[in-house]
């Protein structure tokens, strides 16, 4: 079995460590509360009243605007699984 030379230790096949970060920031901002289903708009507002950084901000800013069901819907729209 060959191994993916773009492939970072420690990551899941197919992400890269910072898409890894990007998941888990996210995942501290928006998982685990009670705003799913939620549009663009709300888990903004999900994220602000939570003290979000930038980076995560940036990141629901770049989703379309449409429901989400869960942090799995909406990482799977940003690229961030594997």
């Amino acid at each position: 079995m060959q191994s993916d030379p773009a492939h970072e230790p420690g990551s899941p096949e197919g992400m890269t460590s910072r898409d890894v970060n990007d998941r888990s920031e996210l995942a501290r901002y928006i998982s685990g509360t009670h705003v799913f289903p939620a549009d663009r708009e709300a888990l903004m507002k999900q994220a602000q009243a939570e003290n979000a950084p930038d980076t995560v901000l940036a990141l629901l800013r770049a989703i379309p605007d449409r429901t989400y069901d869960n942090l799995q819907d909406v990482a799977e729209q940003l690229g961030l699984t594997s």
